[in-house]
């Protein structure tokens, strides 16, 4: 099971595995999970390396139940019927309040990646190969050593393997990643901190000001949910109405000058 986030680091280790004489051997699964917020640049990439690279991309979605003791299942779909307007994360969020989670996710209760994500991608790579009968191929890089893995993890993981990691003589790192994605036909056409869910609550609230000022189709979705289940995702808890404040602010201190750490918060790998 190859994840392909709709990133640059994914797809480069998408077209690695394809190429690769290391994987010539293996059934190879290619899958995107969609929440529908991913922007249109990220779909146009997508579509570039199915009809660039010719690599076979499975798309899914979650698809959330409103009955007790049912759980997530997956439907695919296809970038005809693919959503746009985040109804598979309101899914996600109507399925898990149904007695299980009061709320919508945050840091407290990070539901969201796993079920929007992890369990469609495993019930559709289940179906396809037989009940955990695979290992999945994860897009990180050098720069998310150590935050969000390590080198004995990467050594322990029996389920998942690491290629940007460990098939180079040094982990592939930004330098390497630019240099790849320069001598490629296509791009991705925006920077990666609008890619995957464009006001996603794991991204730092300089990141999410940013969004926000290019252009974000999902502020009225974020104020109708806090609303509606009477909390906010954000970090600090902020509301979506705090951010489109300072997203009107030409000069943001307490942004622009907070803890560099926080920077790269936001990550959702299968």
């Amino acid at each position: 099971m190859i994840a392909v986030s709709g990133g640059r680091s994914s797809a480069m280790m998408a077209r690695h595995i394809q190429t690769s004489q290391k994987y010539r051997n293996h059934n190879k699964f290619y899958v995107f999970a969609n929440t529908g917020q991913e922007r249109m640049e990220t779909f146009d990439f997508l579509k570039n390396m199915v009809k660039v690279w010719g690599i076979p991309l499975n798309m899914v979605e979650a698809v959330g139940s409103s009955v007790m003791g049912v759980g997530i299942g997956y439907k695919e779909v296809d970038f005809d019927s693919v959503s746009m307007n985040s109804e598979p994360f309101e899914s996600v969020i109507k399925h898990k309040n149904k007695g299980v989670f009061d709320g919508l996710p945050n840091s407290a209760s990070p539901y969201c990646s796993g079920d929007l994500k992890t369990i469609p991608c495993k019930k559709i790579c289940d179906a396809v190969f037989g009940v955990n009968n695979y290992v999945k191929a994860i897009g990180y890089r050098l720069e998310d050593m150590p935050k969000r893995i390590t080198w004995s993890e990467v050594e322990a993981d029996k389920r998942r393997i690491f290629p940007l990691l460990t098939d180079w003589d040094f982990p592939v790192g930004l330098r390497r990643l630019d240099a790849f994605w320069n001598k490629q036909p296509f791009k991705l056409g925006i920077n990666s901190r609008f890619g995957n869910c464009e006001l996603c609550w794991k991204k730092s609230n300089k990141n999410i000001v940013d969004n926000i000022r290019f252009g974000s189709r999902s502020v009225e979705w974020w104020r109708r949910m806090e609303t509606q289940y009477g909390n906010t995702a954000f970090r600090e808890r902020k509301s979506i109405d705090d951010f489109v404040k300072l997203a009107k602010e030409p000069y943001t201190p307490e942004i622009d000058f907070g803890n560099s750490d926080d920077e790269d918060g936001c990550a959702c790998n299968f």
